[in-house]
């Protein structure tokens, strides 16, 4: 069983029912949704096709937040001129003036992903003064980044906080923050959302990256969103950024995603190219739990055929990873029955965990010690099935739950097997969690499959 998770973006190649089924059947656990591109509208109708396709399927609602882009006319900018802007230019709304106050002479302004580099000569009033490092044509639309400013008040928009709320209403599994700068970022989306989602941090800012322990300690997950981090970084150093996103998602027992070009030729292409390969190799191999597709599934020529090529990579690269027990080295007083169990599963090469878990937290502890072996995780309900959907090795069954602990092993064991999870011969460490919302494990036995 493939233990790394496929997160895949929905887009118009990959919107129809008939598509989302056969993406579900091909191996995606989680469907994001990128508000980016969406009106609140489309996400609830987007939210409603996914739940009656592919109802197994988690969901992830990638809100836009504070994406600039140029909003001046068409500039031929060269270098070593100056150049003034207005902060509608910039394409900051008169609402942003904590944001506009911030900046100082000498930080960096990017557009286009980077290909056109400026620095703040001077800020006077309402306009920004720019020295220009690096030319090119600026054409209307293209983003805007700011690296080396810091973002003072909120990251949300209106439209991010009606997005959030369509998310906990309907019943989202993960709402994904962008541009995240520090934990109090995840905190307010963790705020209006609920108890309901999961919040996940994307780190594509430098500021987040000097926090990421931090940030790790709030948030429920993390995405390595390479994209802007890839312009607002040297892009030699996005490499060791993101082994840093994953190492302190690992040591935290955070829940982990690599996001950003992984197979970016198969928008056009029908295969990956060799480095892809090796990109999505080394993402195995860094430990994250899922590896996301953007365009390659929103509007590629083939949705189906990057999932399966993502597949086949993910499955290749596992064979020869073992992952080391981070979580359970630096948080032993939190799992320390889960790590028992990761540990007796390893020492004896067990071919499968059965977790009972009520709300799957016991479940996700389980994943978080990165054991060899699958976890099959046996929850009452299928919103608790769902969170578990992006989490490493974790394969979720609904059943129902029972007070008694040997019932409730026996009808979790038979719902594997009906559902050929477990196989006749095979050793299943069972761990079995109480009842509470937030319970380790308290029981650890060994059934051997007859």
């Amino acid at each position: 069983m493939r233990h790394t998770k496929i997160v895949a973006t929905i887009g118009p190649k990959s919107v129809s029912p008939q598509m989302i089924s056969g993406l579900f059947a091909v191996g995606v656990s989680v469907f994001r949704l990128n508000c980016s591109h969406l009106s609140t509208e489309a996400l609830e109708e987007n939210i409603r096709s996914i739940r009656k396709v592919a109802p197994e399927a988690g969901i992830l609602v990638d809100i836009q937040g504070p994406k600039l882009r140029f909003m001046g006319t068409d500039i031929s900018l060269s270098t070593g001129s100056t150049v003034e802007m207005k902060r509608h230019d910039l394409g900051l709304s008169q609402s942003d003036e904590s944001f506009h106050m911030a900046m100082n002479v000498g930080e960096r302004v990017l557009f286009d992903d980077g290909r056109i580099q400026t620095q703040i000569d001077a800020v006077q009033n309402d306009v920004v003064i720019l020295k220009v490092v690096k030319g090119g044509k600026l054409a209307r639309g293209k983003g805007v980044n700011f690296p080396d400013t810091v973002m003072t008040g909120s990251v949300l928009s209106v439209k991010d906080r009606y997005d959030i709320d369509v998310a906990r209403s309907m019943g989202v599994e993960i709402i994904a923050v962008s541009f995240v700068q520090q934990p109090s970022d995840v905190e307010e989306v963790r705020a209006l959302a609920g108890e309901g989602p999961k919040i996940f941090a994307k780190i594509e800012r430098p500021q987040a990256l000097q926090l990421i322990e931090e940030i790790c300690a709030v948030s429920d997950g993390v995405m390595a969103a390479r994209g802007d981090l890839g312009v607002e970084l040297p892009y030699e150093q996005v490499p060791s950024a993101q082994r840093a996103i994953a190492l302190a998602a690992l040591k935290s027992g955070t829940v982990s995603i690599c996001a950003t070009e992984m197979l970016e030729s198969m928008i056009q292409s029908s295969r990956p190219t060799r480095a892809e390969v090796s990109d999505v190799t080394a993402a195995v191999r860094d430990g994250f739990d899922a590896v996301m597709l953007s365009a390659e599934t929103a509007i590629g020529v083939d949705p189906v055929g990057a999932v399966r090529a993502m597949a086949r990579i993910c499955e290749a690269a596992e064979r020869d990873v073992s992952m080391p027990n981070w979580f359970a080295d630096e948080n032993p007083e939190v799992a320390a029955v889960t790590a028992a169990a990761a540990a007796l599963a390893k020492r004896i090469n067990a071919d499968r965990i059965l977790s009972i878990t009520n709300t799957g937290y016991s479940a996700g502890l389980l994943a978080a010690c990165r054991p060899n072996t699958a976890i099959v995780a046996v929850t009452p309900t299928e919103s608790a099935a769902r969170s578990l959907s992006v989490c490493r090795g974790v394969w979720p069954l609904v059943e129902s739950r029972h007070d008694d602990i040997t019932r409730a092993i026996e009808e979790g064991l038979q719902g594997a097997r009906d559902k050929h999870l477990i196989l006749a011969g095979q050793r299943i460490v069972v761990c079995v969690s109480r009842l509470g919302p937030n319970s380790d494990a308290d029981t650890i036995m060994l059934h051997l499959e007859s």
